[in-house]
C-alpha cells in the first residue's frame, strides 16, 4: 500500500508547481493512462489557438454504445452494446474544487465531440454542487461521468465502474514510471 502521506505532499507539490508544469503533468497522467492529448478537436474558433477546447485529452474505455435517434416528436438517445469508444478527460491540478461550472463546460465539450464519457481527475475533489450536479447527469443514463481522486492515480487505485479502460496496462505503467520517479 502507497503512503498517504507521501501522495499528499507529492499532490501540494504539484499544485505549487508553474503553470508549464502543470501542463507538463496534465500530459504524462494521460499518457500514463493510455490516453491522447493530442486529439483535433472540432468547431472551435481560429482565436482559440492551441487551446484544446476544454478536453484535455481522450482515452479508450468499454461502455454501452450511445445512437441519437432523431424521429417525428424529437430527438432521443439509445444504449447499445458495450463498444470500445473514446472519454473525454478533464485533469484539474487547481487548489479549488472542481467546480459546477467548470463541469458544465466539460459536458458543453463532450456535447460538441459527440462523446459521452467523461473523466474528470482532480487533485483537490469535487464541490458539493458539482457532484450533485454529475449524480443528476448519470442519472438520466445517456452521459457517464466519473471522477477519479489525483491520489488514488497516484496510489494505483483506477476504479471506472460502470465503465472500464479498454487498455489492461495502466497500473503497471504508472508503477513504472514512479519507479523512475524515485
Amino acid at each position: 500500500m502507497v503512503n498517504k502521506n507521501l501522495i499528499n505532499a507529492f499532490i501540494d507539490q504539484l499544485l505549487d508547481s508553474t503553470t508549464e508544469e502543470k501542463l507538463a503533468y496534465e500530459a504524462t497522467i494521460i499518457e500514463l493512462l493510455g490516453g491522447d492529448q493530442n486529439t483535433k478537436v472540432t468547431n472551435l474558433p481560429k482565436r482559440r489557438g492551441r487551446s484544446d477546447g476544454g478536453i484535455d485529452g481522450r482515452i479508450k474505455v468499454i461502455a454501452p454504445q450511445i445512437n441519437k435517434v432523431y424521429h417525428s416528436e424529437g430527438l432521443s438517445f439509445q444504449k447499445g452494446n458495450n463498444i470500445i469508444q473514446d472519454a473525454g478527460i478533464s485533469i484539474k491540478i487547481q487548489t479549488q474544487k472542481f467546480t459546477r461550472e467548470q463541469f458544465g463546460g466539460f459536458k458543453d465539450d463532450l456535447e460538441r465531440e459527440n462523446l459521452y464519457i467523461g473523466i474528470i481527475i482532480s487533485a483537490t475533489g469535487l464541490s458539493p454542487d458539482a457532484q450533485r450536479r454529475i449524480d443528476d447527469v448519470n442519472i438520466e443514463g445517456i452521459y457517464q461521468f466519473i471522477h477519479i481522486p489525483l491520489g488514488d492515480i497516484l496510489a494505483g487505485n483506477i476504479n471506472l465502474f460502470p465503465i472500464q479502460l479498454a487498455d489492461k496496462n495502466i497500473c503497471d505503467r504508472i508503477v513504472e514510471y514512479l519507479n523512475k520517479m524515485s
